[in-house]
């Protein structure tokens, strides 16, 4: 592999005040690189899922130890063949990649905390394997941010959407055994309908910060859109919905926000804190018009158990990744929830039972240092749309992690995308973008 993925030269270059000039690289799906990178993304989006059987079961604490306790040799074999690339292309970018992640302290204090973790963890052998693929994932990411330019990143993740968004209708359409969940929602070739959902959100999320600078681009991207927001409306994830919406926001309002005088700052400052308070007082509406009650579907009372049990270890947790063992502690939360569980359904929740506090103080840290470089990118007097992609994607995987696990997760293409966004805003901070040169 070590032959095919051979290090191209990096150069710098200043990033573009006006996004004419980011063409993209013409030779980019030219390379072999690309395409074993890609290889990779498939893999980690989908999570060994595409042939996944929605039995019915999945609320069934009958199957519970059954999911624990069985190695799959096929999830196997493409963990080992997707570390495998990271590894390989991540040391054809040492230096690149190593200077990136100690960049990121904010992100990566995350895995850090996690292999402290172990100190006082109940499985320290699951708390080990989150934490290296957590870390990998961290690198992988820094390997990605800093061989392409943002809008090949955009280009590389749209081309594994779609090969997954196609992938996924004709599962659901020619193979429904395997494509669909039990309430007839598509979920393609992942495990569950969200699933789907979240991939296709955050793979296509660069699509709206596309420029489109005539009628014709305007169109094309209007049609490229049909895919992945059809999968999300057939998924019946209205949660992906919601988030893609706010990315479309982030789009429209942010270049206005960044074009308006300073005068006009605190009308925006009040429409925001407006929408806020409306969102918070008028959730009942919201969460009638989107199809759900104000226990958003159970969660409310999943978390008040599950927070029973965090306040047992407030300060450090059960350790990364060392509460869902399936007996114990949360063999005992899911008796009392009344069904089997593989997450919390909140980042937050999640980070508060592995980490404790020590976790959700990293939580608000990574915040401040996303919005400092927000607010110097902004200081620029010219910020491309792929700044305000990255924007969107942060902003998502924060508001989201609310009702879904997107960070940290040991593998998993929200956490990926979430550290690419990280770093790539960082790089428009300093003023540089990293790129490959064209050989």
């Amino acid at each position: 592999m070590s032959a095919t993925v051979a290090s191209p030269t990096l150069v710098r270059a200043k990033v573009h005040e006006s996004d004419r000039r980011d063409t993209g690289d013409s030779r980019l799906f030219k390379r072999p690189r690309t395409w074993w990178l890609t290889l990779a993304l498939l893999i980690l989006a989908d999570e060994n899922s595409i042939f996944t059987v929605a039995t019915g079961q999945g609320k069934s604490l009958m199957k519970l130890r059954q999911y624990y306790a069985t190695s799959n040799s096929l999830l196997l074999l493409s963990t080992a063949v997707l570390w495998a690339i990271v590894v390989a292309l991540a040391i054809t970018r040492l230096g690149p990649t190593s200077r990136a992640m100690r960049r990121q302290n904010a992100v990566l204090s995350f895995a850090c905390i996690a292999f402290l973790s172990l100190l006082w963890s109940q499985e320290p052998q699951l708390t080990f394997r989150h934490g290296v693929a957590l870390l990998l994932s961290l690198c992988f990411a820094s390997t990605f941010a800093t061989s392409y330019t943002p809008t090949d990143q955009i280009r590389i993740l749209l081309l594994v959407g779609l090969i997954l968004g196609l992938a996924s209708v004709v599962m659901a359409v020619a193979l429904p055994r395997y494509g669909l969940d039990t309430g007839g929602e598509w979920k393609g070739v992942f495990g569950q309908k969200n699933h789907l959902g979240h991939a296709m959100l955050f793979l296509f999320a660069g699509l709206a910060f596309c420029p489109m600078r005539s009628r014709k681009e305007k169109c094309l991207l209007l049609l490229r859109s049909i895919l992945p927001l059809g999968l999300i409306v057939m998924s019946r994830s209205m949660g992906s919905l919601l988030l893609a919406i706010l990315l479309i926001a982030v789009r429209a309002y942010g270049p206005a926000i960044h074009r308006a005088r300073k005068e006009q700052l605190p009308f925006f400052l009040y429409t925001v804190v407006c929408l806020i308070l409306a969102a918070i007082f008028g959730r009942g509406l919201i969460f009638y018009l989107i199809g759900k009650d104000s226990t958003l579907t159970g969660r409310t009372h999943e978390w008040s158990v599950l927070m029973l049990y965090a306040y047992r270890h407030l300060w450090l947790g059960y350790g990364f990744g060392a509460f869902w063992n399936g007996y114990g502690d949360s063999l005992n939360a899911m008796k009392m929830i009344g069904g089997a569980m593989r997450g919390a359904d909140s980042g937050y929740v999640d980070t508060f039972l592995q980490l404790g506090l020590a976790g959700i103080a990293l939580w608000i840290v990574s915040l401040l240092a996303v919005i400092r470089n927000c607010a110097n990118v902004f200081q620029n007097k010219a910020v491309p749309l792929t700044a305000y992609w990255y924007v969107g994607i942060l902003l998502v995987t924060y508001v989201g992690s609310y009702t879904d696990n997107f960070f940290p997760i040991a593998g998993g293409i929200a956490t990926f995308i979430f550290a690419v966004a990280y770093v790539g805003l960082l790089d428009h901070k300093r003023g540089s973008v990293t790129r490959l040169s064209p050989s």
